[in-house]
């Protein structure tokens, strides 16, 4: 279903709300400036002859072509289709150091939306790459233009997915208009998770609690309490803009062991 919808066209382009599509105008008037005009509804026919140059831009105040928002799609669906892959390969070379270390017992991940602080569901990629990585805590964000959903979200849009079917197997929510004609997908993904944990009965030496973490610097502060507690909180404020970029994706995986 992802490899399918790769070449499928937008029919309508909109941010996190209701974004307006703009597209500047091919012809010039009279004075030889280019204008921009509001494009509302946009047919499907249209934008699907629309070359990869037309310009749009969104109600964000971010300008692009349609070919960027087409290669930007392509990537989305294969990062969708790698994150597994992803998060097993993490898991195969972290398991190799944890066995030499005789770890324990893995504390795994408790994946209810209130340990993430949480209403909004969040994207299938999230979910896929730290489950395949058997993680205790675990947080992802996709590179691309990430925009703030609330203190515990950022969320990563799609205006070129307009199947309401492919959007919510995928995780995502659906954008509608006033015409109710689908706008867009928005992907949801965490920026804060806690867990509460059994660390089993103290020893002379304290809990019987070790962890490994693998997070990029700048990206994340995590803390594992050997009581029974472990937290990751992204480092918005000085890593990833309100609205902004981010350069590639970025993973923290967190693994807790008690031994018995």
């Amino acid at each position: 279903m992802r490899r399918a919808c790769s070449s499928r066209i937008v029919r309508r382009v909109v941010g996190c709300a209701a974004l307006t599509l703009l597209l500047v105008a091919t012809t010039s008037p009279t004075f030889g400036a280019p204008t921009a005009r509001a494009v509302e509804p946009v047919s499907a026919a249209e934008l699907a002859t629309l070359p990869d140059t037309t310009l749009v831009k969104l109600k964000t105040g971010r300008t692009v072509t349609l070919g960027v928002l087409r290669s930007e799609h392509t990537l989305r669906l294969q990062r969708f289709a790698d994150a597994a892959k992803l998060g097993v390969l993490l898991l195969q070379t972290e398991s190799k150091s944890e066995k030499r270390k005789d770890s324990g017992t893995l504390v795994p991940m408790n994946f209810s939306l209130k340990d993430f602080q949480s209403l909004l569901p969040f994207a299938a990629d999230f979910w896929a790459f730290c489950k395949a990585a058997a993680a205790t805590a675990c947080l992802y964000l996709p590179s691309g233009k990430l925009y703030s959903a609330g203190p515990y979200n950022y969320l990563d849009f799609d205006p070129l997915i307009t199947d309401q079917h492919l959007c919510t197997s995928e995780g995502g929510q659906t954008n509608f208009g006033i015409t109710n004609q689908m706008l867009g997908c928005s992907y949801y993904y965490p920026t804060q998770y806690i867990l509460k944990f059994n660390p089993g009965q103290p020893t002379a030496h304290g809990y019987p609690v070790t962890h490994s973490a693998t997070c990029p610097p700048r990206f994340v502060n995590y803390t594992v309490d050997p009581r029974g507690a472990v937290s990751l909180n992204v480092v918005s404020t000085s890593y990833i803009p309100t609205w902004g970029p981010l350069a590639s994706l970025k993973t923290c995986v967190v693994r807790v062991f008690v031994k018995k």
